[in-house]
């Protein structure tokens, strides 16, 4: 499983290491318009990179044959109530954020802003512990995973059966974040005996 963390400080041992960008075979493409973006990273031999939807929508679906990775953000802390008080203080209502949010959906022609734009107004902003909030909020560009280390686990657990073995990693504020990453992926990696 590859994990690459945008911490411009680097990662310490035993944290998930970022993917070496040298190489064209971990290059990454944003697939904002799909087919193309799929097309674009086979062609070059590169990582698709898509937003994901709430993981149980996979559970039923083909497995990712596109060797896909998502982006997402994680908040996980011990208790659910440590975590979610961490994610209201980091993410607060926006106004002006919501307002250009808006103006961008109206403007853009990207269809993963638009994907995502839609599950939110039809899903509300949490699904369990996929929050849309700082989406909505214009602060930032993916879904979030906020809950214990074991609920947010849970979800990646989910998207590791359904095949996502790539995950690119929302700007964590500190490096100590990435110790609460990289917990919740150690539960993960357990559930799924990687």
């Amino acid at each position: 499983m590859a994990v690459a963390a945008k911490d411009e400080q680097g990662v310490g041992p035993g944290m998930p290491q970022p993917l070496d960008h040298a190489g064209a075979d971990h290059a990454l493409v944003d697939d904002g318009v799909i087919e193309a973006g799929l097309a674009a990273a086979k062609a070059i031999g590169a990582t698709p990179v898509q937003y994901p939807k709430p993981a149980k929508e996979y559970e039923s679906a083909p497995p990712n044959s596109d060797k896909a990775g998502i982006r997402v953000g994680i908040i996980a802390r011990p208790t659910s109530a440590e975590a979610w008080s961490v994610a209201i203080e980091r993410f607060p209502g926006d106004r002006k954020g919501q307002l250009a949010h808006q103006l961008a959906m109206r403007l853009s022609d990207s269809v993963w802003h638009k994907q995502l734009s839609e599950m939110a107004q039809s899903n509300g902003d949490l699904q369990g512990v996929y929050w849309m909030w700082p989406f909505e909020n214009y602060q930032t560009f993916c879904p979030y995973l906020v809950g214990t280390y074991e609920e947010v686990a849970d979800e990646l657990s989910r998207y590791i059966r359904s095949g996502y073995h790539t995950f690119i990693l929302d700007i964590p504020p500190a490096r100590e974040e990435l110790n609460h990453v990289r917990a919740a992926f150690d539960h993960a990696s357990r559930a799924v005996a990687l």
